[in-house]
Formats: C-alpha cells, sequence, structure tokens
C-alpha cells in the first residue's frame, strides 16, 4: 500500500533546493574553495491534486524547474510544458548522499554547519586579504536526493536536513519490489 508519509517527511525541511546544473571549478579561491558550482532554485515539496487526473486522494507534487512530479501510489506523473510522462516505481531509482555546501544565502534553522570557509580563500585555506568584501561562509551539511529512470528522468534534489532521504528511498524501493512492472501484470517477490 501506498504511503504518502515518506514523501511529506521531505516536506517537513526547512529548505529543498531542485539543482539546475552544476559544473567543476577552474579556480577554487574564488569560489569559496568550492570543486564545484551549483545553480539551485528554491522548490516546493507539497500535497497538491494532480492536473487532468480526478482521484479519491491527494498526490504529493515535487516542483523540478519545469517539471513537476506527481507521486501516485502506483508511479509518478512527470508533468510538462509538452505533455505527461510515467515512470513506474520498479524503473525509478533513488539516490541520497550527503554533501557539503558553502552556503551564500540565510543558513535553514534545521541546517548543520560543519565548517566554515571564506569567500575568497588563500592556498592554504585562510582568507585572501586582498579582497575587501571577504566574508565568512557556512559550510552546510546538507542530502541530496538524485531521482532517475532509465527513460529519461534525471532530477536532483537538495534538501537542508539529512536523515529522511534515505526513508524515502527505502520506502520507494519496497513499492518498486511490490509493484508489478509494467506490462507483465505480475507482482515481483523481495
Amino acid at each position: 500500500m501506498f504511503s504518502t508519509h515518506r514523501v511529506i517527511q521531505l516536506s517537513n525541511c526547512a529548505a529543498a533546493w531542485h539543482i539546475e546544473a552544476s559544473g567543476k571549478v577552474h579556480d577554487r579561491k574564488y569560489h569559496a574553495g568550492a570543486s564545484d558550482l551549483v545553480r539551485r532554485k528554491t522548490t516546493s515539496i507539497q500535497k497538491s491534486e494532480s492536473p487532468y487526473v480526478k482521484t479519491n486522494i491527494e498526490t504529493i507534487a515535487v516542483s523540478v524547474g519545469r517539471q513537476t512530479l506527481h507521486f501516485f501510489p502506483d508511479r509518478v506523473l512527470v508533468y510538462d510544458t509538452n505533455g505527461v510522462g510515467a515512470v513506474g516505481y520498479p524503473e525509478l531509482r533513488v539516490d541520497v548522499n550527503a554533501t557539503q555546501f558553502i552556503e551564500s544565502d540565510s543558513v535553514p534553522r534545521d541546517a548543520k554547519v560543519v565548517d566554515r570557509t571564506w569567500k575568497y580563500v588563500n592556498k592554504s585555506g585562510g582568507p585572501d586579504r586582498r579582497f575587501k568584501d571577504n566574508k565568512e561562509l557556512p559550510v552546510c551539511l546538507y542530502e541530496e536526493i538524485v531521482l532517475s529512470s532509465q527513460t529519461g528522468l534525471n532530477e536532483v534534489l537538495q534538501l537542508s536536513r539529512c536523515g529522511f532521504g534515505s526513508d524515502f528511498a527505502k520506502a520507494i524501493s519496497l513499492l518498486g519490489k511490490t509493484m508489478p512492472k509494467e506490462g507483465s501484470g505480475v507482482a515481483q517477490t523481495a
């Protein structure tokens, strides 16, 4: 049976972001010592009615850029401007990782600060004194959730609080094992 509890847990984080793009840094001293630059936008994870589908349940909707993912009991519907796609739970892969992120915005109330760095760093890791506006920045421990499928879904969410993503991944994995594969009509056994 599908339970929205694990997905709703994700919405209890003080902040959630959709990672739109990332790339390697060539000169770390101008990017607070970061090895990657990340472009992210605040996103929402909430109960929502699904467009075009009349149902007696509320789905959980996750905005991921131009797309919105609606988690139904048997599959995820992927809405975008071109139409609607579907990913069955047996095909949905969920990977969860903890990641350190140099926060230039305000730190969410539930985030764990694990270190500090400078906006501009010298070779030894200290502040580069050539810059007047060289402020100290917190390094936060966040959780990243990668949602992917062989049919082309590839989205990354970042959460301000660690711990909820692994429960969510386990719930999706369990659904994938109990749901029949598309077209087979036969449930898989664990």
